[in-house]
């Protein structure tokens, strides 16, 4: 028989990436996709939609905290207007609308 440990984690696999969808002010876009590449790519930035400001980052689950924490710095101190509109989870097939 199986432990309830065991049965836990086989129920919840590791997700391999998290998919988070922000909106920011389109100006700023290039400054913010440099600064999350600039922490040694912490997560993949994407522009999905340049016109209305809105760029997806794919990143690991190891390092979903320490990209939050940029998020908030950058709105705090750059940009007021930046949200995180949507998490994708793992989906890639929704991640590439």
């Amino acid at each position: 028989m199986l432990s309830p440990e065991l049965i836990q984690k086989l129920n919840n696999p590791p997700r391999k990436t998290i998919n988070l969808v922000i909106k920011l002010n389109p100006e700023k876009m290039n400054f913010v996709s440099m600064v999350i590449n600039g922490y040694d790519r912490i997560a993949l930035p994407r522009t999905r939609n340049g016109k209305e400001g809105i760029l997806d980052l794919i990143a690991s689950p190891d390092f979903i905290d320490d990209l939050y924490l940029i998020l908030e710095d950058l709105k705090k101190n750059y940009d007021p207007t930046l949200e995180i509109i949507e998490e994708l989870g793992d989906n890639w097939i929704v991640a590439v609308k």
